[in-house]
């Protein structure tokens, strides 16, 4: 190619990423979501606010989270369920791949031969990278981010040479290394090299801009740059054998040596990544008090009260002399729960307490796996609530779930007026000890 020749091609580049303009992926929930996760100050209450706004992107959450590969004894039911189960990092990566999805799927041309259904392999190749960034020991954010977004070129090239010219190429030359080459033997570049000059005007970090440059290789055939690249090349690959592409063997190999992998362990890969396809903004001092308040009130594992604010409102109740009775709860052998199933487990199982126990009254969390409840009633009322809760939380911990010899032990003491809740509680704690011990 001549000098010439090379500068056209950069400068109809150029005018075609202009013409873009600005990603709209990393907007809207997703950027508020992003943000919040990546903020060690935020609270789940509030990462949990963000996506119940967002019905789309909930359903999709909770689709992920009690799909197959997350496979639990306890599924998720409410959105902070599913943000306990799957972790913060992973509402992260499934928020970017919801909006890349969506952003790919109503591009003009989506399945046409130059730009193929890049949606679904967009989202294949993100999760089969950020596996394999995981299993390598390699920062996830990376390789995933630069995985949704790798053939993000193909919306460059047809308009930078026209719909019909990258079309009539694309039906020859499908996909993998010999598109790219036939693209630069064409045109003078390829939409990997596209799709780098897009993420550099979208102000997207220079590693996953190189990412997705080098996604098919290096024209000089050498060794990824870095392990986060290497880890896209070979998302890329796995995706594209799957699909039915050729396997390009020198790139795979070159890959699995940067990133001190063996290749036998690309079936795990993949399976772990495709079974389960499945910003704050400047807020005024009021609504920064508020949530400051909120979160002196507030557990943020559970969402119901803590300790302090659940004895106010007892408080608040016994001066009102509004009558009722106090719960007191903990969950027999949580500790063999954490042990056998992880603390992930045993998050979600405290939530899932909270969860029955707000049906009846005022919760609070008093620490570790304890529980008081507040029930505005008294008499036989009591105990029919206090064995639909127990009903309710045998069915939960029974069955097939897993957590044989796990359950709940209770203790509940009717309110006198002028009552103290601290001596309430040890009441109700003595009671809930001898039905433990008999």
């Amino acid at each position: 190619m001549t000098d010439a020749s090379k500068t056209n091609s950069d400068a109809r580049l150029t005018r075609a990423i202009d013409a873009l303009g600005n990603l709209p992926v990393l907007s809207g929930t997703v950027a508020r979501v992003v943000t919040l996760v990546d903020d060690p100050e935020s609270s789940t209450g509030q990462l949990v606010s963000v996506m119940e706004s967002d019905e789309a992107f909930a359903a999709n959450l909770l689709r992920f989270a009690n799909s197959a590969h997350n496979a639990r004894p306890v599924r998720a039911s409410t959105i902070r369920q599913a943000v306990t189960l799957v972790g913060r990092a992973a509402v992260k990566r499934l928020a970017i791949e919801a909006a890349t999805y969506r952003f790919l799927e109503q591009v003009p041309g989506n399945g046409s031969p130059s730009r193929g259904h890049m949606h679904v392999h967009a989202v294949a190749v993100g999760s089969t990278a950020a596996a394999i960034a995981e299993h390598a020991g390699v920062g996830m954010d990376v390789p995933h981010l630069a995985g949704l977004l790798h053939d993000v070129g193909k919306l460059v090239m047809p308009l930078a040479f026209g719909d019909q010219a990258v079309d009539d190429l694309a039906s020859r030359f499908p996909g993998g290394v010999t598109r790219a080459a036939a693209e630069r033997d064409r045109f003078g570049s390829d939409h990997a090299i596209a799709g780098g000059m897009l993420a550099r005007k979208w102000g997207l970090p220079r590693e996953v801009a190189d990412a997705i440059r080098d996604h098919h290789g290096t024209h000089d055939g050498a060794a990824a740059a870095t392990r986060e690249v290497a880890c896209v090349q070979l998302a890329n690959a796995i995706v594209g054998l799957l699909d039915g592409r050729t396997l390009d063997a020198d790139l795979t190999s070159r890959a699995l040596t940067r990133l001190g992998m063996d290749a036998q362990v690309l079936d795990e890969v993949a399976e772990a990544a495709l079974s389960g396809h499945g910003v704050t903004t400047d807020v005024g001092l009021g609504e920064q008090v508020m949530r400051l308040e909120e979160l002196a009130r507030v557990d943020d594992l559970t969402g119901v009260l803590n300790r302090r604010a659940w004895l106010q409102a007892v408080r608040a109740h016994i001066a009102e002399d509004d009558g009722g009775s106090v719960m007191l709860l903990d969950i027999d052998n949580f500790k063999q729960v954490n042990d056998r199933h992880g603390h992930r487990m045993g998050d979600l199982l405290l939530v899932e307490v909270a969860r029955v126990l707000n049906r009846h009254g005022e919760v609070g969390r008093l620490g570790g796996d304890e529980f008081g409840l507040w029930l505005s009633i008294g008499g036989d009322s009591v105990a029919d609530a206090t064995r639909a809760i127990q009903q309710t939380l045998e069915e939960t911990f029974g069955g097939d779930s897993g957590l044989e010899g796990v359950g709940v032990s209770l203790g509940v003491v009717p309110v006198t007026p002028g009552a103290d809740p601290i001596e309430l509680l040890e009441q109700a704690d003595e009671q809930l000890y001898r039905r433990k011990r008999g």
